[in-house]
């Protein structure tokens, strides 16, 4: 007897007594259970994907049906896009994050896809494991004489209190004949792997006998995620 028709008569007792067919199984463990690839020659080609249902596989590779638009609905979290500005003047919060660093305080939120900026704790908050990439940038009004400015990305893992410095532009401005030649602009960006739960926050290094350059200063950051 052919082998392949051997097992399909086993499969429709099995299907009998038990009301789950096998191919190519024994023990199958769905009302269809297929050990093997699976081939569609032919399908029907719907005109518009309105009110469409598509097969997904959970963990145990059984077949589910949902919704189309299902999938879709997950792209706002998935999709982290935020730009925060402090085009009219920025602020830096007490809070000290390391070595001298001080969190900065950005006034508005052009883009929050996702909503996970908080603006109370001016922290940005990964919802989802995923891949980010994090831009950060200051320009100062001026700058005084042999002062240090740096701009810093800082990470906190989940469940700690402990910002990390992960990326930074930092250094003395240097004058000449009393002239200041050093740019006003710091900036610096990265790629990081983020766990849901982890936050990311923006630090500038600046001695307390200069804050008030902070008048009429800008600060941009973006984030977004990338995989």
């Amino acid at each position: 007897m052919n082998t392949k028709f051997l097992f399909i008569v086993m499969g429709l007792i099995s299907s009998v007594i038990y009301g789950q067919v096998g191919i190519n199984t024994e023990d199958p463990k769905a009302s269809l259970d297929v050990n093997g690839n699976v081939r569609i020659r032919t399908a029907t080609v719907l005109p518009s994907a309105q009110d469409v249902k598509v097969m997904v596989l959970d963990d145990e590779n059984v077949v589910n049906t949902t919704d189309l638009n299902n999938i879709f609905e997950r792209a706002p979290t998935a999709n982290t896009i935020i730009k925060g500005t402090g085009g009219t003047g920025f602020s830096v919060l007490s809070l000290s994050l390391l070595n001298g660093w001080q969190k900065v305080s950005f006034p508005t939120l052009e883009i929050d896809e996702g909503l996970n900026f908080n603006t109370s704790t001016q922290e940005f908050t990964a919802l989802e494991k995923g891949i980010y990439h994090i831009y950060f940038n200051i320009e100062m009004a001026s700058l005084l004489s042999a002062s240090t400015l740096g701009a810093g990305i800082f990470k906190i893992k989940s469940g700690t209190n402990t910002a990390v410095l992960i990326s930074e532009e930092s250094f003395l401005n240097v004058s000449v004949l009393s002239i200041n030649v050093s740019s006003p602009v710091r900036k610096t960006q990265t790629i990081v792997k983020l766990d849901a739960g982890d936050k990311i926050v923006f630090g500038i290094k600046i001695p307390l006998a200069d804050i008030s350059l902070f008048n009429n200063s800008k600060a941009t950051f973006t984030i977004w995620r990338m995989k």
